[in-house]
């Protein structure tokens, strides 16, 4: 019988929890549910969750998932999660604050006041913006006794009882050393943070513990089964849709987006970030903060005229279906800057629609604009340079995966072909990819 990983990812819309057999490296089972967890009523910039939510959530997950496969066959458990985000904890490993995630952008003061020319770039790969880790717990300065955690850390704890990350999830929070895999002392005495906040440091996907006796039961599982310490989104993202060839490319385009190029050795290029693979090589990552979301804003500009017009509001997937046909037959795009919610340096940017004619100011136009401008935010982080030596494009995400016009758009970006994702969740897939190879020994 082939040993089988379990991995969960905790994503910012939607949890998903994947079942790999290590024999195939194929995805026996997938199953997933919206993140309802969201905090209402918060101040304008704020944006939290609720991580009790989020766990009781990811359990109905597991104990779904463990319904559809061999619970015998089961080595391990591995998680995924959002980046950048924190909760704090108390001794016990109960949550004593929401998850900040990623999207808040309530330190945006504390950051804009940092000399970007003095941050130490050649330690944490990284800035430090608004929504990151370090940031956040800069302007909390958590008391004592506490500690802070990426959220599937949070997860991962609760399934074994060791609270710890791991260098993928600490160097999203910007005040890591990437490079010597340690929280940068420096910049943690700089910030005013206790460094007992902080957690140990475990490597990437491997064994942090044994799954509790109570979850055992719950699960059906044996007590033996491991529980991996965590990959980030980004990371494991890259790793469940290109694999280990290091010849591919990644653009992501989600709820965010990302472009992610896999290197040797830590490098850093203007605009990029650089972050750690679990294998000890790094990822070049350019993010955008509106990615795939800017399709789905255009939609529900259209929706709303729609409604505002005609007194109906068409489906979703009905005007996604509309919005490809005009814009594979579009002509004469506009050009479209999609940055809508800003860039992570220049916050206050918005998007803008240029080369409007007389002619050509049609909804086909307008989509595939928006269509092409996607793509292009996140082909020109890329310095030209890098690409030499590439073999393919390989896209992820929804937004993707609803929009086939995309891989056209891709293609001839980058002169390469492009490999839409097969895989479903290819996040949670490759964190369990990722304990299948530099697990160790479950």
């Amino acid at each position: 019988m082939s040993e089988v990983k379990l991995a969960l990812d905790i994503g910012t819309s939607k949890l998903a929890a994947v079942a790999v057999e290590a024999e195939s490296e194929r995805n026996l089972a997938v199953v997933s549910v919206p993140n309802d967890s969201t905090v209402p009523g918060l101040a304008p910039g704020r944006h939290e969750q609720d991580p009790r939510r989020i766990r009781e959530l990811a359990w109905t997950l597991l104990a779904e998932l463990c319904g559809q496969i061999d619970p015998a066959a089961v080595t391990g458990i591995a998680f995924s999660g959002q980046m950048h985000g924190v909760v704090l904890t108390d001794g016990d490993g109960e949550s004593r604050s929401n998850f900040i995630t990623w999207c808040d952008q309530r330190a945006a003061e504390l950051c804009s006041g940092l000399e970007r020319e003095r941050w130490p770039e050649a330690r944490t790969g990284c800035l430090l913006h608004p929504g990151y880790g370090g940031a956040t717990l800069a302007l909390l300065r958590p008391e004592r006794g506490l500690r802070a955690l990426s959220i599937a850390d949070y997860l991962a704890a609760e399934l074994c009882g060791v609270a710890a990350s791991e260098p993928s999830c600490a160097a999203s929070w910007g005040i890591f050393d990437v490079r010597c895999n340690r929280w940068d002392e420096e910049l943690v005495a700089q910030l005013g943070l206790e460094r007992s906040v902080l957690p140990e440091i475990r490597p990437s996907a491997g064994v942090l513990g044994r799954l509790r006796p109570e979850y055992a039961a719950r699960f059906g599982l044996s007590r033996s089964v491991a529980v991996h310490s965590p990959v980030g989104d980004n990371q494991a993202g890259y790793l469940g849709v290109c694999g280990r060839s290091g010849d591919s490319v990644l653009l992501n385009l989600g709820t965010g987006g990302q472009i992610s190029l896999p290197v040797r050795e830590f490098r850093l290029h203007p605009g990029l970030e650089t972050r750690p693979l679990p294998d000890g090589t790094f990822l070049l990552v350019g993010a955008s903060l509106c990615g795939g979301r800017a399709y789905a804003i255009l939609k529900d500009f259209f929706a709303e005229t729609l409604q505002a017009f005609t007194g109906t509001r068409p489906a979703d997937g009905e005007l996604y279906a509309v919005m490809d046909r005009l814009a594979t037959a579009a002509e004469q795009p506009l050009t479209v800057d999609t940055r809508f919610a800003g860039s992570r340096l220049q916050p206050e940017l918005r998007g803008a629609v240029t080369g409007i004619g007389v002619e050509n100011f049609t909804p086909g136009n307008l989509a595939r604009g928006v269509a092409e401008g996607m793509v292009e935010e996140l082909a020109a982080m890329l310095p030209p340079e890098l690409g030499a030596g590439l073999a393919r494009v390989c896209a992820g995400g929804n937004a993707v995966r609803k929009s086939p016009l995309l891989t056209a758009f891709v293609e001839r970006r980058f002169g390469l072909p492009c490999v839409v994702a097969g895989r479903r969740e290819e996040a949670a897939a490759g964190a369990a990819l990722a304990a299948l190879w530099y697990g160790g020994r479950a």
